[in-house]
């Protein structure tokens, strides 16, 4: 699905809080703008950390026009509005949660996220960037060219 703004802003996963975002290729980060030092500590990880997986994404993107979210949502409250919070009972509740949306896969962070979580969340941005298949990229092009 190629996402635009305005259907982002109409769904579930969007906040009225964010009011900046950092765009690279198909990863998206939304933040409100006081959480701009987390957003671009992120978007920094991402590029020092994620090189090729990053090369790889791209041409994905630019022949599906999906992207990958990261949204920094400013509470854990606000998170809870967009995400199933209840999850099984007595279950530990992670730092994110990771959603696809048609094309698109949505990594809501539950508030600000401490440092230790960062290299995890670097982690499911790698694993998703390598399993990341959107399925119009599938019908544009061969398995084997995959």
């Amino acid at each position: 699905m190629r996402s635009t703004y305005s259907t982002l802003m109409q769904s579930k996963y969007f906040n009225p809080a964010f009011n900046s975002a950092i765009f690279d290729g198909p990863v998206r980060i939304y933040f409100a703008q006081f959480h701009e030092a987390l957003a671009l500590k992120i978007y920094f990880m991402v590029q020092q950390k994620l090189t090729q997986e990053l090369v790889v994404a791209k041409e994905r993107a630019k022949a599906s026009g999906a992207n990958i979210m990261v949204m920094i949502y400013p509470t854990a409250e606000t998170f809870e509005l967009s995400f199933d919070a209840e999850g099984a009972a007595g279950s530990i509740k992670g730092p994110f949660e990771i959603e696809k949306w048609n094309e698109d896969v949505v990594i809501g962070l539950r508030g600000p996220i401490e440092d230790e979580n960062l290299d995890l969340l670097v982690e499911a941005l790698r694993l998703t960037m390598e399993s990341w298949r959107p399925a119009e990229l599938l019908r544009a092009v061969a398995p084997a060219e995959l």
